[in-house]
């Protein structure tokens, strides 16, 4: 089994561990076409990868495009949080390599503006962490908005996860990856084609 972005260099320091991933960035910046690019890239074997949407399902199009395999991979919308948390329940069940959400604080957000203290979501952490343990790997997109720098909850993903990317499209369409957590200068390159993501 190998989990993998198609890029040696990033993996190597994304995967030397079965890590808990954030990766953010405002709409349009490439996150979800990041994430989907490490289903198509990595081999599962026998176990499964498990994408949760909470905002949409509309990439069904795209993951036929990209040819992503079906057969090992699953594919889930959360209309809410508890939703969401019934759906990482239920993966507990199977044999889950790799749980990637997309985005982990949508739902979050919602809360958050009608009034909802942080609770809800330092539970789903508690829960991812428990996962996590169990030798799963964990990657989750983050929104930002656009008068924003960093995602809402940022406070409590910085602290959960093992590694923290941003990720901005410049003027030209090249997408920049940059870590936050660790502190590292090495940044990454892509572009996205319609047949997934080219790093440069």
């Amino acid at each position: 089994m190998k989990i993998s972005t198609c890029n040696k260099e990033l993996d190597r320091i994304l995967f030397n561990k079965t890590p808990k991933v954030v990766v953010y960035g405002i709409a349009g910046s490439g996150k979800t076409n990041f994430l989907l690019n490490i289903l198509k890239c990595s081999e599962l074997d026998d176990a499964l990868g498990i994408f949760i949407s909470t905002e949409s399902m509309i990439l069904i199009n795209r993951v036929a495009r990209l040819g992503i395999e079906s057969k090992s991979i699953y594919f889930a919308p959360a209309i809410s949080q508890d939703h969401l948390i019934s759906l990482i329940l239920d993966a507990l069940k199977h044999n889950v390599a790799l749980l990637i959400i997309d985005s982990i604080n949508h739902l979050y957000r919602v809360e958050f503006r009608e009034g909802e203290h942080g609770g809800p979501f330092t539970h789903l952490l508690t829960l991812l962490n428990s996962v996590n343990e169990r030798g799963v790997t964990i990657i989750a997109s983050a929104q930002v908005s656009l008068d924003e720098n960093t995602p809402a909850g940022f406070e409590y993903l910085e602290l959960w996860c093992d590694t923290m990317l941003e990720l901005y499209v410049l003027p030209n369409k090249t997408r920049i990856l940059k870590f936050v957590k660790p502190n590292l200068k090495t940044t990454y390159r892509f572009v996205i084609t319609d047949y997934g993501i080219t790093w440069l």
